[in-house]
């Protein structure tokens, strides 16, 4: 099973509010690998974008012996990251990659160029690419939001754990950037967007697909971490017995399980 995604899939997750925590419990991929007795190559990396999510997805399905893929799975992140890598001559290879050397992966968050809606168009077409990718060889795969795409970006970015450690007794600090747009009237015209390349999307495979709450979508994070959630609200109410807590959103040891097995019982 090779499966790709941000810091809620990554194995090696470190809390960025609290660095001291063990946080070595199993993530869902082994945990599901466990339940399909497949053995697991997981590339997730904190921070990951969708660019990053598609390019080792793609880099380890071309380089691996197809009758050895069980299964591949895309965790899909937020729009607004960029992702980049940058070459070195010494013999560099990124942590989470199988195969790559000399390539160094780099990701932000706030300052990528272009706007949300190429952003979100360019995730559209992740989909697809990925898609057709495992068609062509006769892969089985599944697809899923894991985080919101571009709602959480419309709200105002929550700023990251680090940063609101950092400033936890500053009283001018505010926990978001603001969102410079007409959300109401962007959120229409992204989820019309959105809709446009359903026609290319193998919606069975693509769990949750449309991810958006309002069309009886959903991202994993909302189905799993999510106590409640009004239909006029962009933010979650987490449920706090599957998220680390205090700062830090990600699931924690019951998360995962819960994720794991929400994702298990929906392969055919």
């Amino acid at each position: 099973m090779i499966v790709s995604g941000c810091s809620f899939t990554t194995n090696n997750y470190r809390s960025g509010a609290y660095p001291d925590m063990d946080c070595s419990w199993p993530k869902w991929p082994e945990l599901l690998g466990e339940k399909l007795n497949m053995d697991v190559v997981n590339l997730a990396f904190s921070g990951a974008g969708n660019r990053f999510i598609l390019q080792t997805l793609t880099e380890a399905i071309e380089r691996t012996p197809k009758e050895e893929i069980g299964l591949v799975l895309a965790a899909w992140s937020q729009a607004n990251r960029d992702d980049w890598q940058e070459h070195f001559y010494f013999n560099h290879k990124f942590s989470n990659e199988k195969h790559l050397k000399n390539f160094k992966w780099n990701n932000e968050r706030t300052k990528r160029p272009g706007d949300v809606f190429f952003w979100v168009r360019e995730t559209c077409l992740a989909y697809i690419t990925l898609q057709n990718i495992c068609k062509l060889y006769n892969l089985p795969y599944l697809q899923f939001q894991m985080i919101s795409l571009f709602e959480g970006w419309l709200a105002g970015l929550v700023k990251t754990e680090n940063e609101i450690k950092k400033n936890i007794n500053n009283p001018n600090f505010t926990d978001r950037y603001e969102y410079r747009g007409d959300r109401k009237k962007d959120w229409k015209e992204l989820v019309k967007l959105l809709l446009e390349y359903e026609q290319f999307i193998d919606t069975k495979n693509f769990l949750g697909w449309p991810h958006i709450l309002k069309l009886n979508g959903y991202t994993i994070e909302e189905k799993i971490i999510m106590k409640k959630k009004l239909l006029d609200e962009i933010d979650n109410i987490l449920n706090p017995n599957l998220i680390i807590g205090g700062i830090d959103k990600h699931p924690n040891e019951e998360g995962h399980k819960k994720i794991a097995e929400f994702i298990y019982d929906r392969l055919g």
